[in-house]
């Protein structure tokens, strides 16, 4: 579907002032999922076998995050880099059979979780000529989701990308309307109706009801990998970045996600800091501001709550201002719904405070410039976010654009969104060859090994089925400058690339 640029960006932002009032605060877990991670020593995990696991070093050097790229801050060993000795070899359980030379193995074990083929397997969604997929998302939330699909699938058929010179198909999507009934009822309608083999998913309401039944039904599903269900138990969820929050939700094996800490201090250029945190007041935002107490241990200068929109929202911001004045922190950092972001950016700014104020929700390409009122609102501020900023001197940007273009779309939040997670999905079908049904894409994903590849200026790369465990703990971060965003730090992994 086609629309003025203008019209989608208005349409955009009129879903995400309303998101609160749609779902309460869910936003704050969908978008701001980097507050949740603390960063408690790890758990020592265990990796898949070396001949599987090996890095390519080579192919993933923009991403890995390189000491000599920023060697204008040291992190300490201690804190921020995984020890070799969580990633022998002792602890790796080997793939069944006796004999070497067997071809597939029957299971894999990585961590506490088995990996295994206990299922007849189906070629729903498949024919000899088409993949049948199907979308769904929470589009007060991810305005433009299927316009990046599109862009994906688009270049997937255009260049013959699948085996057996099949082509994609998305036959249906499902805005939930931020009910977990209706997103639960839009997957089953999908599976049992549509018959497809797979859905591109990313919604704060796909809860266990809904990622279960894709699992009992061997359907995989991509997204980004915020919720449950793109962790393990559940062995068909793929987030394309991983699992971002199994720390948080007590996933054996997982890490704490110490991007949103690190970067800053390569941003500064010093650990010695001191933050404020102004946080949601709800379940979510308290569940958070305990992570944090964790995550920025001693350097804290404060942690407040304010309302959310659902809770009647911030009517005078002045002595959340007067808490930042008062204490004088090196950085705020806002872990609040959309709107709450917005006031509280603008507010500190007339303030005078001359630190960074950053959030992780207002990165909207193109927002600034579309309305005078929030430019000057988001003027000056940050956003940190988990999928890369629109710098097209970047291959995989250029490619991004290109493929937008080709469709007649335009790569709001949302839609890339969606483009990342058609991405994988393509990936992942190809990885299963020509023989596709739900056995061989699982063979192919979680028993074989499968690592995504990407372009320069592109997403880290996924691991499975280890990053049903843990993520690439990835970032990037951007500034409003002049009504635009400005790359303000490159996108970097901190995650452990032998993971």
């Amino acid at each position: 579907m086609k629309r003025p640029l203008f019209c989608k960006l208005l349409a955009l932002l009129a879903a995400l002032m309303l998101v609160a009032a749609a779902c309460g605060n869910d936003d704050d877990d969908a978008l701001g999922q980097d507050s949740a991670p603390a960063p408690a020593e790890a758990p020592a995990e265990e990796p898949m076998d070396d001949a599987e696991s090996e890095s390519k070093d080579d192919d993933h050097d923009d991403h890995d995050h390189d000491d000599d790229e920023h060697d204008d801050h040291d992190h300490d060993d201690d804190e921020h880099d995984h020890d070799d000795d969580e990633h022998t070899d002792d602890g790796d359980e080997p793939m069944d059979g006796d004999e070497e030379d067997e071809e597939m193995a029957a299971s894999r074990t990585w961590g506490a979780f088995t990996y295994e083929i206990d299922f007849e397997p189906s070629t729903r969604g498949v024919s000899d000529d088409t993949i049948r997929l199907g979308a769904m998302t929470q589009d007060a939330l991810y305005g433009g989701f299927t316009d990046g699909i599109n862009a994906r699938l688009d270049r997937a058929n255009r260049d013959g990308e699948l085996p057996g010179g099949r082509t994609v198909e998305l036959v249906q999507f499902v805005d939930d309307g931020s009910d977990p009934g209706a997103n639960f009822e839009g997957a089953r309608s999908m599976v049992e109706n549509d018959e497809v083999f797979g859905i591109m998913v990313t919604s704060a309401v796909s809860l266990p009801q809904t990622t279960d039944y894709l699992a009992e039904n061997q359907v995989p599903f991509t997204g980004w990998g915020f919720m449950p269900g793109f962790c393990a138990p559940n062995d068909w969820g793929f987030g394309f970045n991983g699992c971002l929050s199994g720390y948080a939700f007590g996933v054996e094996g997982a890490d704490p996600l110490v991007s949103v800490r690190d970067i800053w201090f390569d941003f500064f250029g010093t650990e010695d800091i001191t933050v404020g945190i102004f946080n949601s007041d709800d379940d979510a935002g308290r569940a958070g501001a305990t992570l944090y107490k964790t995550l920025w241990a001693g350097k804290l200068a404060f942690s407040e709550f304010v309302p959310t929109s659902t809770g009647g929202g911030i009517t005078d911001p002045t002595r959340f201002v007067n808490t930042v004045l008062d204490n004088e922190p090196d950085l705020v950092i806002l872990s609040t719904d959309f709107a709450g972001a917005i006031t509280l950016k603008a507010a500190i700014a007339a303030s005078g405070y001359g630190g960074p104020v950053a959030d992780f929700l207002t990165y909207v390409p193109g927002l600034p410039g579309s309305s005078p009122d929030l430019g000057q609102a988001l003027e000056g501020g940050y956003a940190v976010t988990q999928v890369p900023p629109l710098d097209d001197s970047k291959p995989a940007i250029s490619q991004l654009l290109a493929d937008y273009e080709a469709v007649g779309a335009f790569p709001g939040f949302g839609s890339l969104v969606g483009y990342w997670s058609a991405d994988l999905m393509i990936q992942m079908i190809a990885a299963a060859g020509e023989d596709l049904d739900t056995a061989s894409f699982y063979q192919a994903a979680n028993i074989d090994g499968f690592e995504s590849s990407q372009q320069s200026g592109g997403l880290g790369a996924v691991k499975f089925p280890a990053d049903h465990v843990i993520a690439p703990d990835c970032t990037g971060m951007v500034q409003v400058v002049d009504a635009d965003y400005e790359v303000a730090y490159d996108f970097v992994c901190y995650g452990d690339s032998d993971r």
